[in-house]
């Protein structure tokens, strides 16, 4: 897989001046499919029509009990037989060195930025939900998909974290959706948050995770292409099985993932950062290798 095809997401309508030029080409692009639907008649209102009810049925639901106890208990021998597995976007060091970033409660602070259309975004939450997991517990997660169109990996089955709450004794997590899967308005990230992401992955682009300032990752850390035509089931069921592809990529990344948390944790809890695997990998991000 090429990392072209993986590199970060602009985020969309990032300026006026973008959203207004954007809105220029809607508008052209809407007049002449209007022209063309009337001049070759009513098959292709028909089809527009049902593509349009097929685009405005995507909607967010609540991840069942059964699918969130199995992607947030993954047996600790899955993330050790994995270990890096195919994941090849490990967090990043942020140098020069920040100061670290805590919360009032003065725990580090873990910042994501992303979007329910994006389809990097939804590769890398499965990666995400599954590694923080292991310090915390996630309440109120949302079952849903990246765009049908015209995005690369459209339609790739993922959760949303909006509505969701996350709490641990270890580390703060904060995370933004800022567009549905419509590209309408969701959240808005602060001022502070907007400016990281701005820092630090050149330009403002997602998916975006800051960790307490001082590792982050920009874009999807492994294949988009495994989750592609597979259900919310077979994604979680497959991230179970190390000897799967799915497992080999999220699994992967999760430990990245773990890894820098465990790097501004202070290796809490022992249980999962004084795994060895974690420690080598914890060793490298350390390092900057």
């Amino acid at each position: 897989m090429s990392p072209q095809k993986r590199r970060p997401q602009a985020r969309k309508g990032r300026t006026a001046a973008a959203a207004k030029a954007g809105r220029r080409r809607t508008d052209r692009t809407a007049l002449i499919a209007a022209i063309v639907i009337v001049a070759v008649g009513g098959s292709l209102v028909f089809a527009f029509a049902s593509s349009a009810k097929q685009k405005a049925a995507i909607t967010d639901s609540p991840l069942s009990a059964t699918l969130e106890k199995k992607l947030t208990t993954i047996p600790a021998s899955v993330y050790t037989t994995v270990g890096n597995g195919s994941a090849d976007g490990a967090p990043k060091k942020i140098s020069p060195a920040a100061p670290l970033l805590k919360s009032a409660d003065g725990k580090p602070r873990i910042i994501y930025v992303g979007a329910e259309y994006c389809p990097l975004c939804a590769t890398e939450r499965w990666a995400m939900v599954a590694a923080f997991s292991r310090f915390g517990t996630f309440s109120g997660l949302q079952s849903t998909e990246s765009a049908t169109t015209p995005e690369t990996y459209p339609q790739t089955q993922t959760l949303s974290f909006y509505k969701s709450t996350f709490s641990s004794k270890y580390i703060t997590f904060e995370p933004t959706e800022t567009e549905t899967n419509l590209e309408k308005p969701l959240q808005t990230p602060s001022s502070e948050i907007a400016s990281l992401e701005t820092k630090y992955d050149n330009g403002g682009s997602i998916p975006f995770i800051d960790f307490a300032n001082q590792y982050f990752i920009a874009g999807a850390t492994y294949d988009p292409g495994l989750l592609q035509g597979k259900t919310h089931t077979q994604i979680a069921d497959a991230m179970t099985d190390p000897t799967t592809g799915i497992a080999k990529g999220a699994i992967g990344a999760a430990n990245g993932i773990t890894a820098a948390v465990c790097a501004v944790d202070n290796d809490q809890p022992a249980s999962v950062c004084k795994d060895p695997t974690i420690q080598s990998l914890e060793t490298s991000l350390k390092s900057g290798s």
